[in-house]
């Protein structure tokens, strides 16, 4: 007996200088893709997701940390897509994101407001695909 195909697609690509993870989700069913942790190289992930035939559907934040969310304010703006998340503890490390982008060498990083904060137990859909919100901090 084979096993049967996953019903998500994931690609992963490091972003900023720090080389941290920004993954890419998708059902691939409908093809409806979520970008999770858009640290920095909006454009480039954009590209990836086009590459890939994937409709763009979500901004999915885990945690306020430059390197995971200081490419969101500009992938929203892109896009027109909702940020979801981070949790609403992580408000202070949104706020000092561009502070940090300076430090680090990325000038275009914005701190930004969530459209809809995470918390645990949350659910998400991305296409026919449904995701549970675990909170781990620290």
């Amino acid at each position: 007996m084979s096993a049967s195909p996953s019903p998500i697609g994931v690609a992963v690509f490091p972003v900023t200088p720090l080389q941290r993870n920004c993954t890419l989700v998708w059902c691939r069913k409908t093809m409806k893709a979520a970008i999770i942790d858009p640290g920095a190289s909006v454009d480039g992930l954009l590209a990836a997701v086009a590459k890939q035939g994937l409709t763009l559907d979500a901004i999915w934040i885990t945690h306020g940390h430059l390197d995971h969310a200081g490419g969101a304010a500009e992938m929203q703006e892109k896009t027109g897509l909702d940020i979801i998340g981070p949790h609403p503890d992580d408000q202070f490390w949104i706020d000092g994101i561009p502070a940090q982008g300076q430090m680090y060498g990325l000038p275009e990083a914005r701190s930004f407001t969530p459209t809809r904060w995470l918390t645990n137990g949350d659910r998400l859909t991305l296409g026919e695909t449904s995701w549970e919100v675990y909170h781990c901090p620290g």
